[in-house]
């Protein structure tokens, strides 16, 4: 793929643009080599701080694009050395099977003091859905909900909500709790919300139980669907989904059947349409 084209390429395509939120440090980039089958950027790159990175299916390849429209292509070690206030967003292209549903793109944390907020909100109007991470020990906090508020009518209304790191909370009461109370103040703002342990569906590999177990499967589930819906039932009326904890362990019939979504490849499981299934590839190919 050319990437002098319009940031609207993903749209053009047919396929939606979805950003991954939320505050610093709220598990956004582990969400994202989560759904792009592994480590798309560096640990020490996603611990540092940079623009918005936007990721397309292609030849691997990475761009970093400035504020005038300029392109230069940069080498993956090199991406934590990006001048922020010279650069509008890195475009990252690789072969990842969610890639052929939707554009991701990975925003800066929006409570970050040191970086400006119009860091994200250029892209913000190139943005269909969201899926807005909040930590599981401080979930939905007055800023995030600010935040939101002056966003979410620039979606298309398709957004969920994870609470990460929900295994930071040991006891389950107060998982119940902090479910209950965000549940109550987000009614109606988000389609389902979803409590995920993220760095346990990361290391889940192909183990269904520990899959299942982290939450990750519950919310792959829905946000397949929710991509693959027709752009016209997108001002239909939908029922928030109902969250619930992680289940203690998978069920056996989903571990016989392999009707989930496999942490390493994001495929959509055989409930499904046949159009909505992903075909795995024989070697994942990712950028680094």
């Amino acid at each position: 793929m050319d990437m002098t084209q319009s940031d609207r390429t993903g749209a053009e395509a047919g396929k939606p643009r979805l950003a991954l939120m939320g505050e610093f440090s709220a598990g956004k980039s582990t969400l994202s080599n989560i759904l792009l089958g592994g480590r798309a950027l560096p640990m020490r790159v996603t611990a540092t701080r940079l623009p918005p990175v936007w990721v397309s299916y292609g030849p691997d390849r990475a761009v970093c694009v400035g504020q005038d429209g300029s392109e230069t292509e940069i080498a993956p070690d090199r991406l934590d050395q990006v001048d922020l206030d010279q650069t509008r967003m890195i475009r990252l292209q690789m072969e990842a099977d969610a890639l052929q549903l939707c554009d991701l793109i990975d925003m800066p944390g929006i409570s970050d003091p040191n970086m400006s907020s119009g860091v994200w909100q250029a892209l913000i109007d190139e943005v269909d859905s969201v899926v807005w991470c909040t930590h599981a020990t401080q979930a939905w906090r007055q800023s995030e909900a600010a935040t939101w508020d002056q966003i979410v009518e620039r979606t298309n209304g398709r957004n969920l909500l994870l609470i990460s790191q929900i295994d930071k909370l040991a006891a389950g009461r107060d998982r119940a709790r902090v479910l209950a109370r965000v549940r109550k103040e987000t009614a109606g703002l988000f389609r389902g919300v979803y409590p995920v342990a993220l760095l346990e569906a990361l290391n889940a590999g192909d183990d269904a139980g520990r899959w299942a177990e982290s939450g990750a499967a519950a919310f792959i589930e829905t946000l397949v669907e929710m991509l693959m819906e027709p752009p016209a039932q997108a001002e239909a009326p939908v029922e928030e989904a109902e969250a619930t904890e992680p289940a203690p362990e998978a069920t056996p019939a989903a571990a016989e059947t392999g009707d989930r979504i496999l942490p390493k490849r994001v495929k959509a499981n055989r409930a499904l349409p046949p159009r909505a299934r992903l075909q795995p590839r024989e070697k994942e190919s990712l950028l680094f």
